[in-house]
């Protein structure tokens, strides 16, 4: 059987993958970042122009009816910044009662400001994917480059005092959006991308503890039979660094009473693993 020390450097294909991924996301961020603007949705839907960057949060919401919050731990460029610096130069995030909330709060300041832009302009009359991006590359100018510096200052700020994936956990507006949508989808329960669990596997190792990038106690979890979490990205960095398998990627109806310590007598479904 595999060491703890010799699966915690191993990385699963799946997890190289989503690697690559975030650093393409990060280098290419200059290019791309009026594509994910959430500051050109309001000012294009002040103008009844419905941005690429309006389209993109929608999908990113509406991915979570399937799969989860899995979109803010694979294409979400503001958590890939976060997460970069936190392989790089490592903090334990700090737990402050109560700040949560204004994530919350954010998010239906954003929202609401998103509606009010588009009722004021009598609704979406086109659609420009270029909005305010003509040459197609976000940062060509001096007042683009400051802009860029703000936004990547702002998510960074909170990784380096608060901890790993700060801004995440007390300031994200777009990952509510998300958990809202998971909320449904675990209500309808359908078919859906899940975290799947054996109990009896785990040997209480806590690399899952170790190496989870939203601080969660992925081992209690596990013990429970339930990794089911708000904060959960579905990264699968758990699932990939577990050196007795003791948790899986499955497809299918979630369990109806995930508080059960029986996470081995699960509802049909496919597991996969890397």
């Amino acid at each position: 059987m595999d060491t703890t020390a010799s699966a915690a450097r191993r990385q699963s294909t799946q997890q190289k993958i989503r690697s690559g991924v975030l650093l393409l996301l990060v280098v290419t961020f200059a290019v791309t970042m009026n594509y994910f603007s959430v500051f050109l949705i309001i000012e294009g839907s002040a103008k009844g122009i419905a941005t690429f960057s309006l389209i993109f949060w929608g999908l990113f919401t509406l991915t979570a009816l399937f799969f989860g919050r899995a979109a803010c731990g694979y294409i979400c460029p503001l958590g890939a910044f976060q997460e970069i610096k936190d392989r790089m130069v490592p903090k334990k995030l700090a737990r402050i009662k109560h700040l949560k909330v204004l994530k919350y709060v954010l998010a239906v300041a954003w929202v609401g400001g998103i509606v009010f832009a588009a009722i004021h302009a009598g609704g979406y009359h086109g659609v420009d994917l270029l909005y305010n991006t003509r040459s197609g590359v976000s940062v060509d100018t001096a007042q683009s480059w400051i802009t860029y510096g703000m936004i990547v200052s702002i998510v960074l700020i909170p990784a380096f005092l608060i901890g790993r994936r700060g801004f995440c956990h007390y300031f994200c507006p777009w990952g509510v959006l998300n958990t809202a949508a998971t909320k449904v989808k675990e209500s309808f329960r359908w078919p859906s991308l899940h975290l799947s669990v054996t109990a009896s596997k785990c040997r209480r190792c806590k690399t899952c503890d170790t190496n989870c990038p939203m601080s969660l106690p992925i081992s209690d979890m596990v013990q429970n039979g339930s990794m089911k979490n708000a904060e959960c990205i579905l990264c699968g960095t758990c699932v990939g660094n577990c050196p007795n398998r003791a948790i899986a990627y499955s497809w299918g109806r979630p369990i109806k009473n995930p508080e059960s310590k029986a996470a081995e007598i699960m509802a049909p479904q496919v597991a996969t693993e890397p």
